[in-house]
Order: C-alpha cells, then structure tokens, then sequence
C-alpha cells in the first residue's frame, strides 16, 4: 500500500514537472487555470533539485580577438554539465542554480579532472599533486598550434567580495524552468593553454562507451575511449597533452538568453596601434591596470580605458586585421565577417563601425528546453604570445545553444 501511494505520489511530481516545463511563453488562460488547479491538490509541489546542460555544438557561434584567428572557434560535442538548484518559488518555475556539480547519468564521462594531467579523473585536489581538480566542460580542443580546454574554478574570498555572494562555485545563475530563460550571474570560467600537439583517439569506433578500442596517436600508443569529435580529430581524455603553460581566468557574467548588443560610438576607447589612434576600437584596457579589460572610462574607476603601446603592453590595439581602405563584410546572422587583409589574403574579421548583437534565444521542448544563451565581453592583455596570436585585448562573441534538462535527485 505505501509502495503503490509512493509510486502514485511519483507519477503526481513527473505530471505536474512536465506541466510547468513545457508551458512556454504566451499560454492561455486554460492552462493557468489547469495548472492552478493541480496545486490545489494539497500536495507539497516538489521542484527539480538540479538542472543538467549540454551543448549544441552545431549551432554554437564563437568568435573572439580582433585579429581574426581566433574567429569560427570550434566548440566539440560531448560533455554534460550539470548544477544544483535551490531557492525555487512557490511554483517551481523561477530558480536559482549554482555548481558545477557531479552529473549522476552512468554513460557520462567524469567531469572531475586534474588540470595539468587530465587523464587523471578526480575528486579532490589531494589526488593532484602538481596541480587543481576542477570540472572540466570537454577535452581539450586543437588550433594553431595551441590546445586548450575549459574549466569551471570556485570563486577566491576576494572574488565573493566582489561578487557579493556567500557561494564560493565557480558559476552561479538564474533560470525559469517554464520559459526557459536562463542567465549566468556569475561565471567564474578558465581556460587553460597548452603549446604545441595535442594527441587524437584513432580507430575507437563508439565514444563513450567505456571501452578502449582506439589508440593514442602519440609516442606512448597508450589505449583510448573517444570522449569527443573535433573538425579534425577524435579527442580523448585517455591521451596526454602537454602541462597548461597559460591559465586564464575568463570570466563570462553576464552569458544568458536576454543577448546584448554594442554600439561603436565616442564611449569606445581610442586604439593604441601607430597609425590607428584616431580611430575606435572595440575594447581596451584600464591605463592605470592593463589586467582589466574595458570598454569606456567608467569601466576603470579613476582612470580611463585605452592602454598603451609598450613593454607594458605588448600587443597594440587596432579594430580588424583588415587592410588600409578594406572593410570587414559583416554577416550579422552567421556572426562572421571577412575582408583582405594587408598581404592580400583573406582574413576573418570583426567589424569596425555599427553593431555587435549576440542573440539569445528560448525554446521549450517535451521535458526539457532549449537556452540560446548569448555574451559579448572584452577579453583582457593575457599574454605576449597569446595576445600576438589572437588580437588581445579584443572582443569576445558567442551565442551558445544549451539544452537543459530538469532533474529530481535524491
């Protein structure tokens, strides 16, 4: 009897979860009164306790750095990323999360890794001597000559200062599990760096399943599972990649479906390049720290935003790669723009006038939705050969689709 008033009990949370989630924007008045109706059951309405997201690759637009190299930036499929909700309304329907925390699915590859030796799957830092262990979002992925991979970091005591928080996980957020708007408050987000090759899976015919069928196309051969696939490889965490030499702390508050837009306008600082001063750029740096990137003077409270050209810093600013008298072919729905460059080549570009818009996006689906979140930031002076290699400071664009799905745990 207690069993089947469980199981009862059960079907009631799973019905009304489905109600609330796949209620989107502009339901009429019969389904507010349906789901009323429901709560007036006298049963406690259980919320979800977690939300799982996972990338859709294919519709990830990324783009980042005013050289161009680092435009059309590829983002793998694979890898789940799962968060804890708490604080939830009455309704279960507006939220809180914060995390990341454990995805709990069996086919899942652990998202625990050590930083600088990411074959070695963790769960704290005593098991990663030479350095963290934190969630990683995928393998590490391949360009130029640089691989590099994200991470999730919780936030030091000065960052919680800052951020006015008590949570101490590296992303924190809001989402309404009915509409499906969902937005980053904070997010603590890294990226580390590794220079040179990094290793592929060859010959493993089923990612993630558990099995070690390919090889490492590295001097150990050692065996692999295939975690995800690249344009140009199988990537896999089972293969070695050199230590991090660069970890860069990129932060992305502000990421979420409501999208942003940026005006080319007086506000924007002066590029630094010889030849280009009179001109605008996108983002800059505070002059009196060159570690905070800006967009206008009141980002750098009693200083202004530019920067100078020097040992200080060593990648001037200019707006695009493109040639004197050129201008960048925008394309604002593919978010990809192109011109010749000053050896007459092609080049990839961000454009100097008008507008930036990241869009964001909802869609909501039978147990589960469609987030199109969406950011544009300023990505800050990182290092001389990484600003050489990808035009920083400079701007950053990304609209990344994530699909949510809601969770009961225990």
């Amino acid at each position: 009897m207690l069993e089947a008033k469980k199981e009862e009990r059960l079907r009631f949370v799973h019905t009304l979860l489905l109600a609330v989630v796949t209620l989107g924007p502009g339901c009429d008045e019969a389904d507010e009164a349906g789901t009323e109706e429901m709560l007036d059951t006298g049963e406690a309405l259980m919320c979800p306790t977690h939300i799982r997201t996972e990338r859709v690759s294919s519709l990830v637009k990324h783009s980042f750095g005013w050289n161009g190299m680092g435009h059309n930036a590829e983002v793998v499929e694979g890898g789940a990323v799962s968060y804890a909700l708490f604080e939830c309304d009455d309704e279960c329907r507006l939220c809180r999360f914060h995390g990341p925390v454990a995805n709990i699915d069996a086919d899942l590859v652990p998202t625990k890794r050590c930083v600088n030796e990411l074959t070695q799957a963790c769960e704290s830092d005593g098991e990663c001597p030479d350095s963290s262990c934190q969630y990683v979002f995928g393998p590490p992925t391949q360009r130029v000559g640089i691989w590099n991979f994200e991470y999730a970091a919780p936030l030091t005591s000065e960052e919680m200062d800052a951020f006015g928080t008590e949570e101490a996980d590296g992303i924190q957020g809001v989402v309404n599990l009915r509409s499906g708007e969902l937005d980053f408050t904070i997010n603590n987000g890294h990226v580390g760096v590794g220079f040179g090759a990094s290793t592929s899976c060859v010959g493993d015919v089923t990612p993630n399943d558990g099995e070690k069928d390919g090889t490492c196309d590295d001097a150990s051969g050692d065996p692999c599972d295939t975690n995800a696939i690249s344009r140009e490889a199988a990537l896999s965490y089972d293969c070695a990649f050199a230590p991090v030499m660069v970890d860069l702390t990129l932060p992305g508050h502000g990421m979420g479906t409501s999208g942003t837009r940026w005006e080319m306008d007086d506000s924007r600082p002066f590029c630094t390049a010889e030849g280009a001063t009179d001109q605008r750029c996108w983002c800059g740096v505070c002059d009196d720290d060159i570690r905070v990137p800006c967009r206008r003077d009141t980002d750098c409270p009693g200083s202004s935003c530019g920067g100078v050209d020097g040992p200080e810093l060593p990648m001037p600013t200019v707006q695009n790669p493109c040639a004197a008298g050129q201008s960048c072919n925008w394309d604002p729905v593919a978010k990809l723009g192109t011109c010749e460059d000053a050896e007459g080549a092609m080049a990839l570009c961000f454009p100097a006038d008008g507008e930036l818009i990241a869009e964001g996006s909802t869609s909501v689906q039978d147990g589960f939705f469609v987030a199109g979140t969406a950011l544009l930031n300023c990505i800050p002076h990182v290092d001389p050969m990484l600003d050489a290699q990808f035009g920083f400071p400079g701007p950053r664009l990304q609209q990344i689709p994530l699909k949510v799905t809601p969770e009961f745990r225990e």
